[in-house]
């Protein structure tokens, strides 16, 4: 059964590099593709459902919304001339599936329920000079604490420019599932896997209260069992494994930089605990400048 990429969608032209990223994905992997938009349910509104109207609305911008995702798939399935020799065939229309929905009630919580038939979310973000400029909200932080699938943010202007996929890691079961998306989508891009582990060397003088491994020592065997699994994954991949010495957050955002994609990973928690994510998975998405994926085992939303 084929993927199903899901998109949040607004109608806003300059909020489309979500569904461009989510868009060409699709076509490169076969991928179903879902729009979602959300009527939100005010506060103050006590109606149990949304106006004809509301919803007339609604329907004419996800019908919008997934005529550009066609024209985005079409020029991702245009092939350049060739310069010398016999033209190339005419191609074919992209055979993408887009599917589209609208939900009614509080966006978050929203956008949560309907990852459950999603394998992966895809949300736009504020861009950077967006967050210089004004308000920052934390809607994608909040879904991708809670979704039942891996999230993908990517922040709005995105021109999928980069080169090459990060991941970060640290030693932790979520981190392999980080370390397996990061590596399958460098086979698919055909681009190196950079995978890192970001934190400080111990202090020596608190070498004694770990004895048998050094902090060093332990981030050393951490990217080496990282690479080696991202090889086993995906063997022609290139893959290169560097500790870096930063705070965590600060340090997986910048080794990101000029890179197609940062990949992490997410404890799978349950109940209450479900909207922390993690301080460092907050900072990053607090900071996002590259497209970043939540990677996680797809399971029920709570």
């Amino acid at each position: 059964m084929a993927e199903t990429i899901m998109v949040g969608v607004d109608g806003r032209a300059e909020h489309r590099a979500a569904l461009e990223w989510a868009a060409r994905r699709a076509v490169r992997d076969g991928s179903r593709l879902e729009l979602v938009f959300v009527l939100e349910h005010s506060w103050g509104d006590d109606a149990d459902g949304p106006s004809d109207l509301l919803v007339l609305a609604a329907k004419s911008l996800l019908e919008r919304e997934r005529e550009a995702a066609l024209r985005i798939a079409e020029a991702a399935s245009t092939r350049v001339p060739a310069l010398t020799g016999p033209e190339p065939a005419p191609l074919q229309p992209p055979g993408l599936e887009v599917g589209t929905r609208y939900r009614y009630g509080h966006v978050g919580a929203e956008l949560t329920s309907a990852s459950r038939d999603a394998d992966l979310l895809v949300l736009g973000a504020r861009s950077r000079s967006e967050r210089d400029s004004g308000f920052a909200g934390s809607l994608h932080l909040r879904v991708a604490s809670t979704a039942a699938c891996s999230v993908a943010v990517v922040p709005h202007g995105w021109d999928g420019s980069g080169a090459g996929v990060v991941a970060g890691v640290d030693g932790k079961r979520p981190a392999e599932l980080a370390v397996a998306f990061a590596a399958d989508e460098a086979a698919a891009l055909g681009e190196p896997l950079r995978i890192v582990c970001v934190g400080y060397t111990a202090n020596p003088l608190l070498a004694g209260f770990v004895p048998d491994v050094t902090l060093d020592e332990r981030r050393s065997r951490v990217l080496d069992e990282a690479a080696a699994r991202a090889r086993e994954l995906q063997p022609r991949v290139e893959v290169r494994a560097d500790a870096v010495e930063a705070p965590p957050a600060r340090g997986l955002v910048e080794a990101a930089e000029g890179s197609r994609m940062l990949v992490v990973g997410t404890r799978d928690r349950h109940g209450a605990k479900r909207i922390m994510l993690g301080s460092v998975g907050h900072d990053v998405l607090l900071n996002v400048r590259v497209p970043v994926v939540i990677a996680r085992a797809h399971h029920e939303a709570e």
